[in-house]
């Protein structure tokens, strides 16, 4: 479901995207350090805008080195690393581990994964335990959801929207409502990006999808696109009334323009198929 909290890299200096590869490879090394290389596979976008929003809002000390790595082991890389790099690795275990525990619970895979990755959800869950409890409830909720197959888009993307919201809010502050807002409403965009997304793979597979009401709808991508501007602008004005500085280009082309990346090409792809069949 994660993957589209992306940079828009034709929209952004050379400078900045070497800034956003480096906080993306502090990330790296941290997920290596505390669990080892394997973890690094489930390396994100999403949890490496997290760690720039946290740095960018509460401005910890930045110790900044050149490293190597298994991808990349004779060319070393900058890389940016501060306290959140912590708690942006154990968000992406957190992550990992339910996405595991939905893929044995659908499909019956990725056993050995999940048996990996719960001793280290269930130490991060001492950490956080009432954190855990909002997601856990909520990625249930989830579940039951589209068991019964749930067409309504707003308690869909809400409850997948508190996860992300929680995630967000690092601690409980003067900033830890904006954060939650600007988490929310990505984890909502992000919900209903991916449904876009695999639409027409889940009619054909017959799986459960929120918009398959909609799907045959004429003015579709464009009621899908009001949606997702409606919760982006949410995200992006809770940005706005945060006084980050440091790296706000490189998250407000994150948030203008990086996100809509997938959605401008699914639709794209998507209208060149109807021209094709219509010329048959």
């Amino acid at each position: 479901m994660f993957g589209y909290v992306i940079v828009n890299q034709k929209q952004l200096s050379d400078e900045d995207y070497r800034i956003y590869h480096s906080f993306y490879c502090g990330l790296c090394h941290k997920l290596k350090d505390l669990y080892g290389t394997n973890a690094t596979r489930l390396l994100s976008n999403d949890m490496t805008f997290l760690k720039l929003v946290l740095t960018g809002l509460y401005e910890p000390k930045i110790q900044l080195t050149k490293e190597g790595c298994t991808m990349h082991p004779i060319k070393h890389h900058r890389t940016r690393m501060d306290l959140f790099d912590d708690y942006a690795a154990k968000m992406t275990i957190v992550l990992a581990y339910y996405k595991a525990l939905d893929d044995v619970h659908d499909e019956h895979k990725h056993k050995h994964r999940l048996k990996t990755l719960t001793p280290l959800f269930e130490a991060i869950k001492q950490e956080y335990p009432n954190k855990i409890f909002i997601i856990d409830s909520n990625l249930k909720r989830l579940t039951t959801l589209e068991e019964e197959n749930c067409q309504s888009l707003d308690l869909m993307s809400n409850t997948f929207g508190k996860v992300l919201g929680e995630i967000f809010r690092y601690q409980d502050d003067e900033w830890s409502e904006e954060l939650y807002t600007l988490g929310n409403n990505l984890g909502k965009f992000i919900y209903l990006m991916d449904a876009y997304d695999d639409i027409e793979d889940d009619i054909r597979q017959n799986t459960y999808n929120p918009f398959k009401q909609k799907y045959e709808n004429d003015d579709f991508d464009h009621y899908v696109e009001k949606i997702l501007t409606m919760f982006m602008s949410e995200a992006t004005l809770a940005f706005e009334r945060m006084p980050i500085l440091e790296y706000s280009d490189i998250i407000r082309n994150i948030l203008y323009s990086g996100v809509w990346s997938r959605f401008e090409a699914v639709k794209q792809k998507r209208n060149e198929k109807e021209k094709k069949n219509e010329s048959l």
